[in-house]
């Protein structure tokens, strides 16, 4: 009896010790994320509190702004504010944030019935209101500033949990690290986080015990100041979800899209991430929170939505769909309508749809830039852009597959003329043992066409099939694969050479790669790194016995020339920049635009603004490079940015995204180098960072110290 206690022992500190995550990103970033989070694939985001009571902001822009909007000369919010609420302040709209229709089991069972496997509240959002009854809220603002103290006197969140766990629901939450004019926050950054942030944050896992925690916090502080890799040694260690918690990577400036359990782009449906859990967040319309200026053509239909789900799901990521209830803790009719018709839908086909991985081949919708001064009845326009190849199934088929069934799924959204389906280039030696079509459980006939499947569907019938934004079929014992290997390469200081490194998470997989440079292409099977010099493509793809190929990976390396050092006579400390105003604003537009104000700033960055959004700067000078030698800039922007070193592109990061990194290099004479930077915001949040790092350095922002005219 004693041995065995002992063992149990010794077992128990083993286990613990293997468990046991540093406070390094090294070792966070190996903790898996938890199963279910990777099978459940659809959640519901939920913005709600008190923005709810305005419940308004112009088409294109965030409800949930609303208070920042007023703080900082938003022309619109203001006229619109004294219109409805006169002298009142934001604070004071508390007071009508009253949910007294709020009815969580009629939520959970709206949630339940839309197929959602897992819900995200907001328990604060960055007005700092808390939905659950928070005092360290009410005695860093001075006054009631959480849901039990003022307006609906309830512990909203709490409510919601219990009734959420009464289905097969998980129960997660939102929280904003970052508090816009919290007087703790204006007054010490590093107190804020330790007195205000972490005794919250641990207060709602403690107490409320989520099975998701998804954290806003990656732009006007870095990790050290939230201390986010001890918090989450915490959490994956001690805290009592350990085990079965899901969390995110807007842990801090610079984290976003690098480290974290799951990756979060925001309205960025062609951002791709092969190799790490992700899950795409956007509203039904624009706004997160509910807002009473969009009308019913400025949702997304529901076959839009569907299309959305296929496209995250079929990349390997999760969807998750925004919902903002009103003041009164209804959620609107429109919105209830979509989660029931997604549900309807995944009734029928959602074995396509859980527990599925991303398959061999992708395809991706795009999604056509909204013109908010739409006509009445447009919807957004969704097509399909990847596969070259010609053929119906290269154009408009998403696949899926299930490894513990070994079944493949297809489904596309367009029944084909002639009910002929032909999915192309499946790849493999063995054909599916049987084809059944979900929609109606029939079983279907195929033939084979080299290396194309045909398959005869039936005649369309609305009364037999009830799902009509998408159709699936399942291949069964069919779809087994190589995942596509992963090149990484690693530049050598002078960018004379780089080292090539392949890799395959299947050990018992082969990896063939080719070498082409200027004169030869060379083709190996892998073994180890290698050095490769000059400009060359590396290919690569995995393969074994009884499995069907990886797709090929290709990385592009680039020997660069030297940029010459310039002669600048008198330089002075700081970039002269440029400052433009828009309602429709991107890179291009600021060519036609007369810029409203400039002057010098010491670095770059967002703070030289006047109005909340849709602006646009560009920054010129030169930086001061203390060492020959290859360089990598980064743009880290929300919205678009481009990169200029002597005239030449170096980084190109435009577009109308979130917060979103790239990268690019080049080989610099130590001395003096223009430089010029593009920057637009087109609404819903801005921020700019410029960072740069010699190679073998850590990467850093570039200094004031280091910027001129």
């Amino acid at each position: 009896m004693k041995k065995t206690f002992l063992a149990c022992l010794l077992f128990t500190a083993i286990v613990s010790n293997a468990q046991n995550y540093q406070p390094t990103w090294e070792s966070l970033d190996k903790r898996p994320v938890p199963q279910w989070f990777g099978d459940a694939k659809f959640g519901i985001f939920i913005h709600w509190g008190v923005y709810a009571v305005p419940g308004w902001t112009t088409k294109g822009n965030y409800a949930e702004w609303y208070q920042n909007g007023l703080e900082n000369n938003d022309t619109a919010r203001i006229a619109f504010h004294k219109k409805k609420f006169g002298n009142l302040t934001y604070y004071q709209l508390a007071d009508q944030f009253k949910a007294e229709l709020f009815n969580p089991d009629e939520w959970a069972s709206l949630f339940e019935a839309s197929g959602a496997k897992y819900i995200v509240l907001t328990s604060k959002h960055h007005d700092g209101f808390t939905l659950w009854p928070s005092k360290d809220a009410n005695r860093t603002w001075g006054f009631p500033w959480n849901a039990m103290d003022v307006g609906p006197k309830r512990d909203l969140l709490g409510d919601l949990f219990k009734a959420v766990r009464k289905t097969s629901v998980h129960a997660g939450m939102y929280y904003s690290l970052y508090e816009w004019f919290n007087p703790l926050w204006k007054a010490d950054k590093d107190r804020y986080a330790q007195e205000h942030v972490w005794p919250q944050m641990k207060e709602l896992i403690n107490t409320y015990q989520p099975d998701v925690f998804w954290t806003d916090g990656d732009w006007d502080a870095t990790e050290n100041t939230w201390k986010s890799k001890e918090f989450l040694s915490w959490v994956y260690n001690e805290s009592p979800v350990k085990d079965r918690i899901v969390t995110y990577d807007r842990w801090g400036s610079g984290v976003r899209f690098k480290h974290g359990a799951v990756y979060t782009p925001e309205y960025q449906p062609n951002v791709d991430f092969e190799n790490h859990a992700w899950e795409e967040s956007r509203g039904m319309g624009y706004s997160y929170g509910y807002n009473r200026e969009e009308d019913a053509w400025d949702y997304n239909s529901a076959q839009s939505l569907v299309y959305h789900l296929l496209d995250k799901v079929s990349r390997g990521g999760n969807f998750l769909l925004d919902i903002g209830p009103d003041e009164h803790g209804k959620i609107p009719p429109i919105m209830q309508e979509r989660l029931l018709q997604i549900g309807d839908w995944l009734k029928i086909n959602g074995e396509a749809i859980y527990g599925t991985t991303r398959w061999k081949q992708v395809s991706q919708w795009t999604e056509g830039k909204r013109d908010y001064k739409a006509k009445k009845g447009e919807d957004i326009m969704m097509k399909l852009t990847v596969d070259p190849e010609p053929g119906y199934a290269s154009k408009e088929v998403f696949y899926t597959y299930n490894a513990n069934t070994n079944s493949l799924y297809a489904i596309f959204p367009k029944y084909p003329s002639g009910r002929k389906l032909v999915l192309k280039n499946l790849g493999g030696t063995q054909s599916p043992s049987d084809i059944t079509f979900l929609s109606t459980h029939e079983k279907l006939q195929s033939s084979q066409s080299g290396n194309d499947l045909l398959i005869s569907l039936p005649e369309y019938d609305p009364n037999k099939i009830k799902a009509p934004y998408a159709y699936a079929i399942r291949l069964a014992n069919f779809g087994s694969f190589i995942r596509k290997p992963k090149i990484e390469v690693a530049y050598k200081a002078d960018m004379t050479g780089a080292t090539v490194s392949i890799t395959e998470n299947d050990p018992s997989a082969k990896i063939s790669y080719t070498i082409t440079d200027d004169k030869t292409t060379s083709t190996l099977v892998y073994t180890a790194p290698f050095l490769v010099k000059g400009n060359a493509v590396i290919r690569a793809f995995a393969f074994k016995d009884n499995s069907i190929s990886s797709d090929t990976a290709e990385e592009k390396l680039e020997g660069l020339s030297l940029l010459k050092a310039q002669k600048v006579k008198h330089p002075e400390k700081g970039l002269r920049y440029n400052y433009y105003e828009s309602d429709r604003m991107s890179i291009e537009a600021m060519k036609e635009l007369t810029p409203i104000k400039d002057g010098i700033a010491e670095k770059v960055s967002v703070s030289v603004k006047q109005r909340t959004d849709k602006f646009g700067l560009i920054f010129e000078g030169y930086i001061r490079i203390d060492q020959t030698g290859g360089y990598s800039f980064y743009t880290t922007s929300d919205d678009g940015s481009k990169l200029f070193i002597d005239d030449k592109e170096i980084v190109n990061n435009d577009g109308d995204h979130g917060f979103e990194e790239k990268e690019g290099r080049c080989l610099l004479e130590k001395g003096f180098h223009k430089i010029k930077l593009q920057y637009f915001d087109s609404g819903g949040g801005n921020n700019l960072l410029l960072s740069y790092h010699l190679m073998g350095q850590p990467k850093i922002e570039i200094p004031a110290s280091l910027l001129f005219h």
